[in-house]
């Protein structure tokens, strides 16, 4: 009977992580180079799943492919070919993105849509200053006409290091820079969340959910059945 209970709670604690992954991808569609997360349930021995911490069967991976790179024509949009990162000064250090829809400060800073700085390849704030300027395929910041700085753009071999803050940006040790980039200015990469998928697994696990459900209310009428038959003898 107990492994019943425990085999109800274990799929109904998986199948609502499962839920919440697709629901935060789902309201994060629309927000520029945001990854999407996937829970998978790892292989873990049966006495494991058996514990008071049974929902951490499932993990949340980040899925880091390229989104689609979108043309808008503003200058402060910039995205990056293929999986290197922008570096960001965030409060807790540097941070990485690839959410490219900068803009400029009152100080002249390119900076995140939450204020962070865009960072120099080695450090450093980019500053613009009033005239024209532009980015060079490379990176390159041309401003005026005379090369300011080169847009700090890291990569990793293994992004699954990699820790998304509160703030959608991510955080990890072993980035290193990109020995050759290209970048677009006036495009800003899209999520990479299929609206569809999320919305075909977030059904998938609410099914699964009502048969842990159903697993449960099975249990109790069985006990309520042994209860009765007790009391009639």
């Amino acid at each position: 009977m107990d492994d019943l209970m425990v085999t109800a709670r274990v799929l109904m604690a998986q199948e609502t992580r499962r839920v919440e992954a697709s629901a935060h991808n789902i309201a994060n569609a629309s927000t520029p180079g945001f990854k999407g997360d996937v829970a998978f349930q790892d292989l873990l021995p049966d006495a494991s799943l058996a514990g008071p911490d049974a929902a951490s069967a499932i993990r949340l991976a980040t899925d880091f492919r390229p989104g689609k790179l979108v043309h808008t024509g503003n200058p402060y949009d910039m995205a990056i070919e293929g999986g290197a990162f922008f570096a960001v000064s965030a409060p807790g250090g540097t941070a990485y993105t690839r959410a490219g829809n900068f803009h400029r400060d009152k100080d002249g800073r390119l900076v995140t849509a939450q204020g962070w700085s865009v960072q120099n390849d080695g450090g450093g704030d980019i500053v613009l200053g009033g005239g024209p300027w532009r980015i060079a395929e490379d990176g390159s910041v041309i401003d005026d006409g005379t090369p300011v700085g080169t847009l700090g753009m890291y990569e990793t071999p293994d992004p699954s290091h990699l820790q998304r803050t509160p703030d959608g940006l991510f955080t990890g040790e072993g980035m290193q820079a990109v020995e050759t980039a290209h970048v677009r200015q006036g495009f800003v990469e899209s999520s990479n969340v299929v609206v569809g998928d999320d919305m075909v697994r977030v059904m998938a696990a609410m099914r699964r959910v009502e048969s842990g459900q159903k697993l449960v209310q099975a249990y109790d009428d069985m006990i309520g059945n042994a209860i009765q038959r007790l009391g009639e003898m």
